[in-house]
């Protein structure tokens, strides 16, 4: 940990000058990757090292700073695309750059401001929310991530109607607006301090007091007062390795998940033809009238599979049958009857795939034959894929109806014409 580093001298610094010290190619193709993604393995990538260290590095849940670096005497530039702290290097913070830069650039440096806020504000509310939990429950945040959602992990259980409570207290926090205080306290001085922190420290540590809801060790950026820090909101809660994992949103990414639901809220209250407080209703009647259409299709297609049934009842040979209206569940079902009420030794059902004018859906079924034993061979020679039990099977395919009958007929016996 940097203590002089200017992102905790001076949190808020957006742009500073500096010196490059040194610049190097990276030819490690996985940290390449690692900074551009999987596709990025052979894009040119540098490390470089500055004077001053303005840029946060990675770490903690958080992710890096990002911005970009020019040359003050030289039209030189170059992205920051990643920061990392290594604490095996002697300048211990690499900035990887998709351009090179000379060593002794005088440079400005831009920190993408809006990226570093976010985080910022993300973290400061994870603080407040994990140092609530921790006050009323006594649980531990084991895990914390921040990407499109950010997660926390606490080592035990929690209800939604718990989290709502702390949701509360938190913006409580929020809304007055309290200092956030950063502080290193002396190794005498830490060993009386109630603090929270994921494992025992010694050294240089740095502690953030989030407005009184939370005193934590920590390396990462966080607003200046907890009003900065916007909305709090909880969006869900999962069970999670014997705790529970709980998705949160705060300040602007909070504001921009209520403004995309509530644009969603009008969007179905004019296809439903209902005020966005009668919606809930509006939907429950919708979800009643299908449910009782479902109820007479089900009715309607077991009179369709019974007529099927009485047309084919003494069919002692292997039937085929192409049902292009019937969904994978229709089609199984279809087979059990046929099957079970008719003479053919196996029944082998097909649906066109929609979409698709060459693949299908298949469901095979036999009281005699074991399918499971010959579905490999079948597959193999229909260009499909599935498999099953002994007296059904079902999957995909890819041929004609005239490759279907000659697999058919030589591996299950002579199909009914």
């Amino acid at each position: 940990m940097e203590q002089n580093a200017l992102y905790y001298k001076i949190p808020y610094v957006k742009e500073f000058d500096t010196e490059v010290l040194t610049c190097r190619s990276v030819d490690d193709p996985e940290i390449r990757k690692s900074v551009f993604g999987q596709d990025g393995a052979e894009r040119p990538l540098y490390a470089v090292y500055l004077r001053d260290h303005g840029f946060y590095p990675e770490g903690g849940g958080q992710a890096s700073d990002t911005g970009s670096l020019q040359g003050i005497t030289e039209e030189l530039s170059c992205r920051v695309c990643s920061v990392q702290e290594v604490k095996a290097e002697a300048d211990t913070i690499v900035h990887y750059t998709d351009a090179a830069l000379p060593e002794g650039l005088q440079v400005h440096a831009v920190i993408d401001w809006e990226k570093r806020m976010r985080n910022s504000r993300n973290h400061s509310g994870e603080h407040i929310v994990s140092g609530l939990v921790h006050r009323h429950y006594g649980y531990h945040n084991v895990g914390f991530h921040m990407s499109d959602v950010m997660t926390i992990d606490f080592d035990g259980s929690l209800s939604m109607e718990q989290l709502l409570a702390i949701e509360k207290e938190a913006n409580d926090v929020v809304l007055a607006n309290r200092p956030v205080k950063v502080f290193f306290p002396e190794p005498s001085e830490l060993e009386s301090i109630d603090y929270r922190s994921k494992k025992a420290l010694s050294g240089t540590v740095r502690l953030v007091d989030l407005g009184g809801a939370d005193l934590c060790a920590c390396c990462g950026t966080h607003v200046m007062t907890t009003g900065e820090i916007g909305p709090i909101k909880i969006l869900s809660v999962m069970g999670h390795k014997g705790g529970v994992r709980v998705e949160m949103f705060c300040g602007t990414d909070a504001l921009a998940d209520y403004q995309r639901k509530h644009q969603q809220l009008l969007e179905l209250s004019h296809l439903l033809s209902a005020s966005p407080e009668e919606i809930l209703s509006a939907v429950k009647n919708v979800m009643n009238i299908s449910a009782a259409k479902d109820q007479r299709i089900a009715e309607l297609n077991d009179r369709y599979f019974m007529s099927l049934v009485e047309q084919y009842r003494c069919c002692d040979q292997v039937l085929i049958l192409y049902e292009n209206d019937l969904n994978t569940v229709e089609l199984r079902k279809c087979c059990d009857r046929l099957m079970k009420h008719t003479a053919a030794p196996v029944v082998l059902m097909l649906a066109r795939k929609p979409g698709s004018d060459a693949e299908y859906n298949y469901v095979a079924g036999s009281l005699s034959e074991d399918l499971r034993a010959l579905s490999k061979e079948f597959n193999a020679r229909v260009h499909g894929r599935g498999g099953g039990q002994k007296e059904m099977i079902q999957g995909s395919l890819r041929a004609d109806p005239e490759e279907v009958r000659l697999v058919a007929e030589q591996l299950f016996g002579p199909v009914y014409e």
